[in-house]
């Protein structure tokens, strides 16, 4: 007993579907919080939008310009743990 399949059966049939062409997916470019969890994985597991926004406020405060982070700079981590500090002061938590 053989077995025949319907592109044996019918071989012209084999080219009247066209080929599925996979979709291109586009480019996304890393966002500011993304690339900050990349350079700074300790605070991995902090929300995306907290984050971007003490970026932007510390660049802010500091006088220079908004801009994407490129490289890790330890004075931002010293500005997280400023800000903490202050939060807990201020809520009465810090003894």
């Amino acid at each position: 007993m053989t077995t025949a399949t319907l592109g044996d059966l019918f071989p012209d049939m084999r080219k009247a579907a066209p080929k599925q062409v996979k979709k291109k997916s586009p480019d996304r470019k890393k966002g500011t919080a993304e690339t900050l969890k990349a350079l700074y994985p300790e605070i991995d597991g902090w929300h995306p939008v907290f984050v971007s926004k003490l970026w932007l406020h510390w660049r802010q405060v500091n006088g220079m310009d908004l801009s994407e982070p490129k490289d890790r700079d330890e004075r931002f981590m010293d500005y997280l743990a400023e800000r903490i500090h202050q939060e807990m002061v201020e809520r009465g938590s810090w003894r």
